[in-house]
């Protein structure tokens, strides 16, 4: 299996099984690939796709605010041991309710408390054993406080990592929104996080959502402020390996993918050479 570069920042996209075709005929732009499904079984294309690029498990594995099942631990394993990734992803998300009568977004933040604190740490813990390969944690963003919070979100993280030693998986356009919607600078509220144990940066578009009436996640090229901040984490970041363009969506055409990449790989190709 093909691993991420070590002597380089290793530059990459999402899995797109409707794009695999141009994936396949831009190589140059792609070094790696996250994997957010499992292939189709009539996925003609994936052997072709798994012979030419690493690929990281970055799936739904779990609410890890909650003992993982059997299955989910068994079905983690099995994925990971067919990509043969350096790490494992998953997320600070929370996805139903305590009594599981009631589903959540899957964006949901935990509340930052100490006993939600020890249930991620122990159960990350178990993810981590049951994959036996690294695990790094992406940050979920908050568009509103939560009163019952012991602690901020970069205490909460700070202190995850230095339990567990698992790695960081910053996505920098969750970071821009949780400042956005507290109406403060980014950079100001990356101040106290961690940056010391990020593995991997997501970047993604941002653009206006309908519901929220303000600023989403979107399925688009990330701007020039997103790459920005990107670029200052990754000079934070003495751990860092890779890059990652965070669009995973059947509605993404091959022209915005190839902006992205090229986008993305200009924003961080001093980084590069620097690491290399």
């Amino acid at each position: 299996m093909l691993d991420i570069p070590k002597n380089r920042l290793s530059i990459g996209t999402f899995y797109n099984p409707h794009l695999a075709q141009f994936t396949l005929d831009h190589a140059e732009l792609i070094d790696h690939l996250s994997m957010a499904d499992p292939p189709a079984s009539n996925d003609e294309l994936f052997p072709q796709i798994q012979k030419r690029f690493p690929l990281l498990l970055h799936d739904y594995l779990g609410q890890l605010s909650d003992p993982l099942s059997e299955f989910a631990l068994r079905r983690a394993r099995e994925l990971q041991e067919r990509y043969q990734g350096p790490w494992v992803a998953e997320h600070f998300q929370c996805l139903h309710t305590q009594d599981h009568a009631r589903s959540l977004d899957y964006v949901f933040p935990p509340l930052y408390t100490e006993e939600f604190l020890q249930r991620f740490c122990d159960n990350a813990l178990v993810l981590r054993d049951a994959v036996g390969a690294p695990l790094v944690m992406e940050n979920i963003p908050g568009y509103f406080s939560v009163k019952h919070a012991q602690m901020s979100e970069a205490e909460f993280l700070r202190r995850f990592f230095e339990q567990t030693g698992c790695g960081f998986l910053i996505d920098v356009p969750h970071i821009w929104l949780a400042a956005h919607y507290r109406g403060i600078d980014a950079r100001e509220y990356l101040e106290d996080f961690p940056l010391d144990h990020v593995v991997e940066i997501h970047v993604a578009g941002v653009e206006y959502d309908r519901d929220l009436q303000g600023p989403w996640i979107a399925a688009t090229p990330p701007g020039d402020e997103i790459l920005q901040l990107a670029h200052w984490v990754a000079e934070q970041a003495p751990k860092l390996r890779a890059v990652t363009v965070d669009v995973f969506s059947p509605t993404v055409i091959a022209s915005e993918l190839e902006d992205s990449m090229q986008r993305t790989r200009s924003a961080f190709a001093m980084h590069q050479a620097a690491a290399s």
